[in-house]
């Protein structure tokens, strides 16, 4: 790793990289040795014993540890990883996010078996977000991260990314703008009024969500196909932030 944050520890850049395995396990990569060296990410939060790999995400959202009801609710909940790269800070982080099978038009979570005519659609109901710290050349660790910053993360079915709220003014700060990614929910599903409509910006500090050109109401939700994907910008070249979408 050739490049140093301001601790002098090493720090993400563009000849390191990272995977999520299948089983959500997760490697980051030294591309500068041959062969190449991977080693595992300790993942600090959960804890892992030293004969296991380690688990990203845990059973159910950090944010709801307090709330007995959601956290019921939402260990039934589907949940999905991504990768998001901070081309500025060079930071590597694993947003991940978890949505209800099923809810119903005043917001109750619906177990799957109860949406067995895909009467009701699914939709996401928080993120978690961890910060991958390099601390040397051989040991990462996984840590939560409750503040995004001034920074707005772009999650979807392409590449995940970060941007500077500051540099980009039009866009909120501390938030996470998401696309609808699971196709296979509803590809085949040709009853489902819905598929492609999970979309919106995430206030990650008030866990709030807003809409992000199309509706987010439950009783106004479309399906859309094909999803919207997020145009990933050249960080070197200016764009307008109105023109991301």
């Amino acid at each position: 790793m050739n490049e140093k944050n301001n601790n002098g520890n090493p720090k993400f850049g563009e000849e390191q990289a990272a995977e999520i395995m299948e089983k959500q396990d997760l490697e980051a990569w030294d591309l500068n040795t041959d062969p190449i060296n991977r080693f595992h990410v300790h993942n600090e939060h959960f804890g892992t014993s030293s004969n296991e790999w380690p688990i990203v995400c845990n059973e159910w959202p950090i944010s709801f540890v307090d709330d007995d009801e959601l956290e019921r609710k939402s260990s039934y909940c589907w949940d999905s990883d991504y990768l998001v790269y901070d081309h500025q800070s060079h930071e590597l982080f694993i947003v991940t996010r978890y949505i209800a099978p099923a809810i119903d038009q005043d917001g109750t979570l619906l177990l799957s078996e109860d949406n067995l005519d895909d009467q009701f659609p699914y939709q996401t109901l928080t993120f978690d977000v961890f910060k991958l710290d390099f601390i040397n050349h051989d040991h990462v660790e996984l840590q939560y991260n409750s503040s995004l910053g001034n920074r707005a993360f772009f999650i979807g079915s392409n590449t995940g990314f970060a941007l500077s709220t500051t540099q980009f003014p039009e866009l909120k700060p501390n938030s996470i703008y998401f696309t609808d990614d699971l196709t296979w929910a509803y590809r085949h599903r040709e009853k489902l009024k819905c598929g492609g409509h999970d979309l919106g910006i995430y206030d990650y500090k008030e866990g709030s969500f807003s809409s992000c050109y199309y509706p987010i109401d439950l009783d106004k939700i479309q399906r859309i196909l094909p999803a919207p994907i997020w145009f990933t910008p050249d960080p070197d070249v200016d764009v307008d932030a109105e023109c991301l979408a």
